[in-house]
């Protein structure tokens, strides 16, 4: 009776840890409002919704006036076949060391043509 019970502990407390493990890789609907929120103290993770984004919003084929109408101001201005929203980024005392963004092509009409999520690491 004991190893049963001592067993069923075991198995609650791996499966506890094993969807505790899967929340890390957790994503979250987008949200036009909450993402436009980003950069504000205490502010939304935008990674969490960034894969949603892009599979859910038909963002090829969008101009460029209807992505900022849908994403608000991009990372980078000025660019006219490249832009990024910062998504999240990882500091080693005051400087970034690493992050990832929303990266957005466009082609001479200021349409969207692709849109994926970029890693980069300061090296």
């Amino acid at each position: 009776m004991l190893n049963r019970l001592l067993l069923i502990i075991i198995f609650l407390v791996l499966n506890t840890f094993c969807y505790s493990c899967n929340d890390i890789t957790r994503s979250e609907k987008f949200n036009k409002e909450i993402w436009n929120q980003y950069g504000s103290f205490d502010g939304p993770d935008r990674d969490l919704m960034a894969e949603d984004l892009i599979k859910t919003h038909r963002l090829i084929g969008l101009t460029n006036k209807q992505m900022l109408q849908l994403l608000g101001s991009p990372s980078n201005l000025g660019d006219t076949t490249k832009t990024d929203y910062e998504l999240s980024q990882e500091f080693d005392s005051i400087d970034p060391i690493s992050g990832k963004n929303l990266v957005i092509q466009f082609n001479k009409d200021s349409v969207i043509t692709s849109a994926s999520i970029e890693e980069w690491h300061k090296h």
